[in-house]
């Protein structure tokens, strides 16, 4: 009463296809893990040289207006921590 013949759609193996050594998946893994990792390195400096530029800007103006240095770095601070999602 039960069929166990697989049914008509179902395909097999492809017999064009050639079974790769475990070494070259690996080294495929590998060599995209380290694509993707370069590339979220680059974009993480990029972000942060973007935004370190802007206060770098900010800090020199501030210092250029006359305020001592203390005031300076308490401003900049309470800028940077005021932001949302600052640590």
């Amino acid at each position: 009463m039960n069929d166990t013949s697989p049914p008509p759609l179902f395909l097999n193996e492809n017999p064009v296809a050639v079974p790769l050594p475990r070494m070259m998946q690996q080294a495929y893994l590998w060599v995209v893990a380290a694509f993707g990792g370069l590339a979220t390195v680059a974009l993480f400096v990029f972000a942060v040289a973007t935004q370190s530029g802007a206060d770098a800007e900010r800090i020199a103006g501030a210092q250029e207006s006359g305020r001592s240095g203390l005031a300076t770095l308490v401003g900049n601070l309470a800028a940077m921590h005021g932001r949302p999602g600052a640590l």
